[in-house]
């Protein structure tokens, strides 16, 4: 019998090679979706952050301005007396 030419024959160590190729490549790719996860919720917990002390100084802003305007009622109350 005659080997048919149009049939490539590969040798073990090609399909090993390959075969390691095909593993680090798919590790990579699952190391860079943990990543974008990581950076995504880094990213996710900082708008919180922000979000949260932004809540803060609006609410500091509003418990000095009902401090003012009890001082000044409380001044005000002193000097009718």
């Amino acid at each position: 019998m005659q080997p048919n030419p149009q049939i490539a024959i590969r040798p073990q160590t090609d399909l090993i090679f390959r075969s390691n190729n095909m593993s680090l490549m798919n590790e990579d790719l699952a190391r860079a979706h943990s990543r974008q996860l990581r950076e995504d919720a880094e990213a996710h917990r900082m708008a919180n952050r922000l979000i949260v002390a932004r809540r803060m100084e609006r609410r500091a802003a509003r418990a000095a301005q009902r401090a003012r305007r009890l001082a000044a009622a409380a001044v005000a109350a002193s000097s009718r007396v």
